[in-house]
């Protein structure tokens, strides 16, 4: 008895607790690099602030760079540690949903729907800001009051909360922006290369053999006879009187050549295998657009 008490006390020490926040195991890292952006970015600026305002660069970069890492510290601090673990807790957005499920269970723990439906470009675009307008508020509101007053509190917090909002989103927006490069580019080598996966291949296959076969039809057919109706040879006899000099040119040319001239039925079902063809083409870049995606989430994710 003693032992399996103290074998189900592991077990229940072991379990996860839902009281306990969900903690990104890259957050150190993630505010390690904040930290250092923050204070290049603050270098950067206090040195050009110093060679335009004719004064010492080092001394303003110096400055700069101590009061921007110390903001942006404090900020990754609060957004990791504090504002994110709640937000995931709660999960507050579908976004959040989807990195709590990786969090606990890693990539196996998405559902198939969650593997197979992507984020939209809408929720890449809004990914993380409200983590960032919350913990951008609570870093501009704290440093305000510590060093100004309390007083200044609410309105500081408000300016932080709306500058870290406009740059997370712009932030993201570089993201769809890199992520529609990669795919168009990935689309257009593909024409070359083809995609790797094996549906992707019989496609194309059927593709060519689609396109052999009607370039095939398109030399046969002027060849063969055409079947008799009675009631298109008395049309075309009623209008033969107003045939023009290139539809001429063009019933003289289909004697001798392979040619012939497209009635309105044939060209309306050329324009739609030509939709049709443009459909499946689009379906294919949305594909590989989801690949690389999912390349460059893994990207993000390893880098941060």
């Amino acid at each position: 008895m003693s032992s399996s008490s103290s074998s189900s006390s592991a077990k229940a020490t072991t379990s996860p607790n839902a009281l306990f926040l969900p903690f990104d195991p890259n957050s150190p890292l993630l505010v390690a690099k904040g930290v250092l952006t923050t204070g290049t970015l603050g270098a950067i600026t206090g040195a050009s602030i110093g060679v335009i305002q004719s004064k010492n660069p080092f001394a303003l970069s110096i400055n700069m760079t101590i009061n921007l890492s110390i903001a942006g510290l404090t900020f990754f601090s609060i957004r990791e540690y504090l504002v994110s673990p709640l937000l995931l807790s709660i999960e507050l957005t579908p976004s959040h949903s989807r990195r709590l499920s990786q969090l606990r269970h890693g990539e196996g723990g998405l559902s198939e729907v969650q593997r197979g439906k992507l984020p939209s470009l809408s929720e890449v675009r809004w990914d993380r800001v409200s983590d960032s307008a919350i913990a951008g508020g609570l870093t501009g509101g704290v440093l305000s009051a510590a060093f100004r007053g309390r007083a200044t509190f609410i309105k500081a917090g408000i300016t932080s909360s709306l500058i870290a909002s406009i740059l997370q989103l712009s932030i993201n927006q570089a993201r769809v922006i890199r992520l529609k490069t990669l795919a168009k580019q990935q689309s257009t080598s593909s024409i070359t290369l083809p995609p790797s996966p094996q549906n992707t291949l019989e496609g194309s296959v059927n593709d060519q053999n689609q396109s052999q076969s009607q370039i095939t039809q398109s030399f046969e057919q002027p060849l063969k006879n055409p079947i008799p109706n009675t009631d298109i040879n008395l049309e075309s006899q009623k209008h033969e009187g107003n045939v023009t000099f290139p539809e001429r040119m063009m019933n003289s040319l289909t004697k001798f050549l392979p040619v012939r001239k497209l009635t309105n039925e044939e060209y309306i079902q050329t324009l739609e295998k030509k939709r049709m063809e443009v459909n499946k083409r689009l379906r294919e870049i949305d594909e590989e657009e989801k690949r690389m995606y999912d390349w460059a989430q893994s990207q993000n994710g390893t880098r941060s």
